[in-house]
């Protein structure tokens, strides 16, 4: 809306617009009636323009009023509802402020419970740990002292050291046992390495009854060839050989007794003779299996340790001792108990 025009204003253009229509009328262009029409009419329109201006200026001045009192309303309407919208702002701010408060609570405890569970685990893998680790010590050392004796060595070092220390006794160990099992059977090239010498060691009962046999066997075959020597008329092995002479079926266990104590110096006249360096290994005959089915027997070989691994080298039950071994506190222990019984 154009803003009213001053009345000094008004009055200026009034007297201008006079000013041009006298100046018309003195050069001839309008007649002296025409302008005092005109110049009525130009009053009428001035005033006219004055009473609209005025009009125009109240109104102006009763729309400001009401601007006033719409802007005064609207600031008291924006400074209720901000009072609101900062209530509910800070409303709506305590609420997740709580809500994130449980939230966080609830990850905290969660949080704490899974490292109290995880430092539980931890402690007890490391206790495990721990005594698995001791019991293995107390085990290697334990072990070392059966392989290496009860020495300050054992007690002071390292269980590596004393694993290395055993592992290093038990190979020569093994040299020596391999030694002595090829003394017993050196016809036989028996394998280097400790498990299977170890093995072996299972059977040596075995064979070393097999070898005891065999040697009384050739004993016996000596003895009984110079006998029959010196009186190769006249002498019935079958007789002498099936026992002592009695006409009862009972004899003097005494006398026995007494008479080979009488004999037993010339043992070693026999073995003399008999040269067990050079003996060859005797079994049981076949003409005497042949006559007890039921007899155990020794088989030929050559190979004692692989036969009597293969179970070839004699059917006679032979008692075998083993010890049991129990895992203590302080880690391996032999179990006491009787020693091994007579074979039958």
């Amino acid at each position: 809306m154009a803003s009213p025009q001053s009345p000094r204003v008004e009055s200026f253009r009034r007297g201008e617009e006079r000013e041009k229509v006298l100046a018309w009328a003195r050069v001839g262009y309008v007649p002296e009636a025409e302008v005092a029409t005109r110049l009525k009419e130009a009053d009428e329109r001035a005033t006219a323009a004055e009473k609209a201006a005025k009009r125009a200026q109240s109104e102006v001045y009763e729309l400001a009023e009401v601007l006033n009192g719409k802007s005064k309303e609207l600031e008291d309407v924006v400074e209720a509802h901000k009072a609101e919208l900062e209530a509910a702002s800070k409303a709506k701010t305590s609420e997740l402020a709580a809500v994130h408060a449980k939230e966080l609570e609830a990850l905290k405890k969660a949080h704490a419970a899974e490292l109290e569970l995880e430092r539980e685990t931890s402690k007890g893998t490391i206790l495990a740990s721990q005594k698995e680790k001791t019991t293995f010590e107390a085990f290697v050392r334990e072990t070392s002292r059966q392989l290496l004796g009860s020495c300050d060595y054992v007690e002071t070092a390292t269980p590596k050291e004393c694993l290395q220390t055993a592992t290093t006794r038990v190979i020569k160990c093994a040299a020596d046992i391999l030694a002595a099992l090829q003394y017993l059977s050196p016809r036989e090239r028996l394998p280097h390495d400790a498990q299977s010498v170890f093995k072996a060691v299972s059977d040596v009962p075995v064979v070393v009854d097999w070898l005891r046999r065999s040697a009384c066997r050739v004993g016996i075959t000596m003895a009984l060839s110079m006998v029959l020597t010196h009186y190769p008329e006249g002498l019935d092995l079958e007789e002498v050989t099936a026992g002592f002479p009695s006409e009862t079926g009972e004899f003097d266990v005494a006398e026995v007794l007494r008479l080979m104590d009488v004999v037993r110096p010339y043992a070693d006249q026999v073995l003399d003779v008999a040269d067990l360096e050079r003996h060859q290994m005797s079994q049981t005959a076949y003409e005497d299996i042949a006559k007890t089915k039921d007899k155990p027997e020794d088989f030929p070989a050559t190979r004692l340790f692989a036969a009597a691994a293969s179970k070839e080298l004699t059917t006679y039950p032979v008692a075998k001792y083993a010890p049991k071994f129990t895992v203590g506190a302080d880690g391996v222990e032999v179990t006491s108990e009787a020693g091994p019984s007579a074979p039958k």
